[in-house]
C-alpha cells in the first residue's frame, strides 16, 4: 500500500512540475515565455529572475516526484523479495 502511495504522490509532483514548466511566466506585464522555451525578442534582465525562480520550482517538484517514484519502485521490489525468499 505505502508504494502505492509513493508512487501516486510521486506521479502528482511530476505532472505539477511539467504543467509550471510549459505554463507562460509574466514579469511587469511581459509575456516572458516559459521555463522551456523563453520568448524571443525579451530583454534578459527583464525575466531573468522570474524564469529562474520558476526553474527552481519545476526542478524541485520533479526532481521530487522522480525520487518518490524511485523509492516506491525499490520499495516494492523489496516486498517482492522478501515475500518469494519466505516462502
Amino acid at each position: 500500500m505505502l508504494s502505492k502511495v509513493l508512487g501516486a504522490v510521486g506521479a502528482v509532483l511530476l505532472i505539477v512540475g511539467v504543467v509550471l514548466a510549459v505554463r507562460p511566466v509574466h514579469a511587469g506585464g511581459d509575456a516572458c515565455g516559459s521555463v522551456f522555451q523563453p520568448d524571443k525578442g525579451i530583454t534578459p534582465m527583464q525575466c531573468d529572475a522570474r524564469l529562474s525562480s520558476r526553474g527552481t520550482l519545476v526542478t524541485g517538484f520533479a526532481g521530487g516526484g522522480v525520487a518518490l517514484g524511485v523509492s516506491a519502485l525499490a520499495l516494492a521490489a523489496i516486498r517482492d523479495r522478501r515475500t518469494r525468499v519466505s516462502s
